[in-house]
């Protein structure tokens, strides 16, 4: 904790990758855990990205990615030189604030930052359905071209500042985000869906592809009610057909998968069948792995083996499916 006494901050190191302070893009996974236990240190979490923005210190109008290269030096990105993602870390922001004002009724809150919000929302609004060549939190992707799930994650972070408005009593902003989040979500399918009708791909480019949808989770915890229910139906249906033994792997092609994205979608699914699978799996994983390092979040889902990444905030994924109704 840093900061004063009345004005506290929560800071956290990006561990296992490059150390990064405060980085959203691993918030944002752990948050599920603050939701959970106590709401207030999400906020905490999140008033120093805050401040450092309505301040002016980061030139950009999409959100900063972290406050520094190198914890515990978060001294920010003035120059605007960083790590981007914009559309990924702008709907971070957003739907992260409205899970928090959601938990807390904390009006204040909103009212205090909705300007900030509003101006990463319409970068959303301008590049979150068409998002081109961008790198999404899953970085070791590198850059991927119309990211059906980057996609997702900026509709529904548009219904989230919807959600804001509504707290705050701008009702002309309410009906103009959630116009465009149900606007955008038709075109989202059109341009997602596998010609097969079986599952959402892995960008708009690429047929006969997929992807773990994880992002579908804040549509479940905010009940945005974005995404059609025959959504949720396929992918379930999908992911029973390719789970290896220790889960879903997160993308066609490849058999890796991360626990913090299994555990969103276990949290979003309507499968009871495919939920528990998905916990099961897990645990099996936690019993048996070759790798003894702390719970490990990025592991081959067939041989069991991780490469080295350990004790990570975005274990805090782990509480996802305790902060949704089922």
């Amino acid at each position: 904790m840093v900061g004063t006494a009345a004005k506290p901050w929560m800071m956290l190191k990006e561990i296992s990758s490059d150390g990064n302070c405060q980085t959203v893009d691993v918030i944002y996974p752990h948050f599920p855990v603050q939701l959970y236990l106590n709401p207030t240190l999400l906020r905490l979490l999140m008033e120093p990205l805050l401040d450092n923005q309505e301040r002016g210190f980061f030139p950009k109008k999409y959100s900063i990615h972290d406050l520094g290269t190198h914890y515990p030096r978060c001294i920010g990105h003035k120059d605007g030189v960083q790590e981007d993602m914009e559309v990924e870390e702008s709907a971070n922001m957003v739907i992260m604030m409205s899970a928090y004002v959601r938990a807390t009724n904390d009006k204040q809150f909103a009212e205090k930052h909705y300007n900030i919000s509003k101006q990463w929302t319409q970068y959303l609004v301008d590049n979150g359905l068409i998002t081109g060549d961008a790198l999404t939190t899953d970085d070791f992707l590198n850059k991927i071209k119309n990211s059906t799930n980057l996609s997702a994650k900026a509709i529904i972070g548009i219904g989230a500042m919807a959600q804001l408005a509504e707290v705050v009593g701008n009702h002309s902003d309410q009906q103009k985000y959630r116009q465009i989040a149900e606007k955008y979500v038709t075109e989202w399918i059109r341009m997602g869906e596998d010609p097969s009708n079986k599952h959402m791909k892995l960008s708009y480019n690429d047929n006969n592809t997929w992807f773990m949808i994880y992002n579908l989770y804040a549509d479940v915890l905010l009940e945005t009610k974005l995404v059609p229910e025959s959504i949720y139906k396929q992918q379930d249906e999908w992911y029973l057909t390719v789970q290896n033994k220790y889960g879903i792997p997160l993308m066609s092609g490849r058999p890796e998968t991360k626990f913090d994205w299994i555990l969103f979608t276990a949290a979003s699914s309507t499968n009871t069948k495919l939920r528990q699978s998905m916990f099961d799996r897990t645990a099996q994983w936690l019993r048996e792995t070759p790798t003894h390092l702390p719970f490990s979040d990025y592991v081959d889902t067939n041989t069991g083996v991780s490469p080295q990444f350990m004790n990570r905030p975005v274990i805090g994924a782990v509480f996802a499916p305790l902060t949704v109704k089922h």
